[in-house]
Formats: C-alpha cells, sequence, structure tokens
C-alpha cells in the first residue's frame, strides 16, 4: 500500500489534539490491514472522544458506526486489535474483511508531533507495537509503504496531496470537483476577474495571483500537480516556466499537440532546461479522445491518479523504491511515546 494520500489526516490529527487539550480522553482507530473489497485504504485514521463526537474517513458509515460501538467499551493503555468481515452484521462485499488497531488517550505530544509533521508536508512512518503499546514517528522519505506484520504496524504517512490550477474555466470547474473527491487540497490561479468571479465558491482556494507567483508560493514537491488549464500562453507558460523544473509529480497544459509544440519551443527559448521542458504533459491526461470540459477533466484526473498510484500507465518520476520494512524495524529502536 501506498503512503497514505489525503484522506483529512490533519483534521483528524487537529481534533485529535483539540480534544485532548480539552482534557477529553480520546480513542483512535487506523486500518492497517484490508482483505478482498473494502471501503476504505489502508492507514485510514478515525477517532472518538468520550462525549460520543467522531471524526475522520469512517465517520457517518455503517463502518464506522460498527468499530464506534467496540471502540466506546474501550479500556487501558494497550492497543487491541478489531476484525470485521462480510460475515458480521454489516455488509462488505466479495469477502471482504477490515482489521483496526485501536489505540487509547495517545500522549498530546505525540498527537502534536504527528501533526506538526504532516504540517510541514513532511513524510514519516508510525510504528506502533500491537503488544507492548509502544509507538514512535519514524522521518521516512515519500512514497514509503505501510505494512502490518500482525504485531507492528508500520503506517506511512505523507503531505497532502496539492493541485494548482491555472484558469478558472470549465475545465478546472470539472477537474476540481473531481480532485476534491480524490482528497487533493487545490488552489486556482486566476488573476482575470470576471472569471475570478464566476468560480464556484468553496471548491477550490482561488487566488489572484499571476501562475509564476502562484507556483512559486507553493513550492511544488512529490505530491503537488500543477495543471495549465488557462488557454492562454501569457498565462499557461508563466506557470509552466515555474513549475517544469520543479519536484512535482505532474506538470501539464491542454492543447493540442500542435499548440503543445509550439509551447515547448517557446519555454526553451526561454531558457528553461530541455529536460524539464521534456516532462511536461501536453495535452494533459490519458489518450481517451475526450472533447467536452467533463471528458476532458476525466482523462486529467484518471493521469493525475494513475501518477499517484505508480500505475504502469505511467512513468513516476520522483519516487524512491520501496523501502525494506524488516531492514527499519531491526534500525530503530521504538520508543515509549506519549507524555504531556
Amino acid at each position: 500500500m501506498l503512503e497514505n494520500t489525503a484522506r483529512g489526516d490533519l483534521v483528524v490529527l487537529d481534533t485529535l489534539c483539540g480534544w485532548r487539550t480539552q482534557g477529553l480522553g480520546v480513542t483512535l482507530a487506523t486500518i492497517v490491514h484490508t482483505y478482498g473489497s473494502a471501503p476504505h485504504e489502508i492507514g485510514a485514521l478515525y477517532a472518538i472522544n468520550a462525549q460520543g463526537d467522531e471524526v475522520g474517513a469512517l465517520a457517518g458509515t455503517c463502518l464506522g458506526a460498527w468499530i464506534k460501538d467496540r471502540m466506546q467499551g474501550a479500556r487501558g493503555l494497550r492497543p487491541r486489535i478489531e476484525t470485521v468481515s462480510g460475515t458480521d452484521e454489516i455488509f462488505l462485499p466479495c469477502g471482504g474483511r477490515v482489521v483496526f488497531l485501536v489505540e487509547n488517550n495517545l500522549g498530546p505530544s505525540h498527537l502534536r508531533e504527528w501533526r506538526s509533521a504532516l504540517a510541514a508536508r513532511k513524510s514519516l512512518y508510525r510504528i506502533v507495537d500491537a503488544v507492548s503499546g509502544e509507538y514512535a514517528l519514524i522521518p521516512t522519505p515519500s512514497g514509503a509503504r505501510s505494512k502490518w506484520t500482525g504485531r507492528f504496524w508500520l503506517g506511512a504517512y505523507g503531505a497532502t496531496w496539492r493541485l494548482l490550477l491555472v484558469g478558472g474555466g470549465a475545465v478546472s470547474t470539472e477537474l476540481a470537483l473531481m480532485a476534491r473527491s480524490l482528497d487533493f487540497a487545490i488552489t486556482v490561479s486566476e488573476p482575470r476577474g470576471e472569471l475570478r468571479a464566476a468560480f464556484p465558491p468553496g471548491l477550490a482556494t482561488v487566488t489572484e495571483a499571476m501562475p509564476d507567483d502562484a507556483v512559486a508560493s507553493m513550492p511544488p514537491d512529490c505530491r503537488t500537480a500543477v495543471l495549465a488549464l488557462a488557454h492562454d500562453p501569457r498565462l499557461d507558460d508563466l506557470a509552466l516556466w515555474e513549475a517544469a523544473p520543479s519536484a512535482a509529480f505532474y506538470v501539464g497544459a491542454l492543447g493540442s499537440a500542435a499548440t503543445h509544440a509550439k509551447r515547448r519551443a517557446r519555454l526553451l527559448g526561454l531558457g528553461v532546461d530541455p529536460a524539464a521542458v521534456a516532462r511536461i504533459r501536453g495535452p494533459a491526461g490519458i489518450p481517451i479522445n475526450s472533447h467536452t470540459p467533463p471528458e476532458i477533466a476525466v482523462s486529467i484526473a484518471a493521469a493525475l491518479v494513475a501518477e499517484r498510484r505508480r500505475a504502469p500507465l505511467l512513468a513516476p518520476h520522483c519516487f524512491p523504491d520501496p523501502i525494506d520494512n524488516e531492514v527499519l524495524l531491526h534500525d530503530h529502536r521504538i520508543v515509549v511515546g506519549g507524555g504531556a
């Protein structure tokens, strides 16, 4: 399983920190293993407090209600394992099974450190010994994989996935709708007043900053994608000039092959490194003969998912080889977490 996407981990951790500050007892459930068809991915977080309030990917779902019933009776500091399968009272298709690691009253300092690392866009392993209850946070390169050994949980967590869209037109609107459901934090750079005012409110963070300034204000890393969708070279080229040499995992632009050839020539004429220009996807997306804004958005969203999941459809740009978890366990001593 790849390092977790942005399922709202920061929201869960912010809420947990707030509850602990209020002196409330808390219980955290983490999905550490799935088999068959499961509605949530490995690493998903779900938490409740002593008053029954809930937060996380499972909040308001049947699976969330199932684990909540078992979490509310939890006592003691040692973790425990809860497993639900399609034979239980909730329906999981195709023989699905989900394994939860349930922990009580995690130390506030541990939660703050975890939250601060993700807010600073750092990648880390959260290692938990399900027998002793000890836990630790260990820095790790982006692209690490989560693993459950039956005793040790090695949860790979990273920064929020970000998507910068240049232009606030129809394709950007359709793509933002899809990307939001894919757990991207979306920013739209639209200096043109009319289009900026017409962009649907609440769908993304919209800025009037010029595209190159918008890219520079959020330096792209391996969990950032930049799409030039203004269909205006005066705007698109500015974004690509800044984003192409960056560590962004995907950089793309609208336009035909002929349009993209002209774009490449302009960027090369501006002195952009040829290797950086070569990595710009033009036209952006996967080839599905798309024509309408929703179809183009589907094409681009599919390309983003394929790149994020390291599917063979697209070549990865910045993911290292999988980390050997067994070596990690031997090289790092788990220390007891917690404390005020």
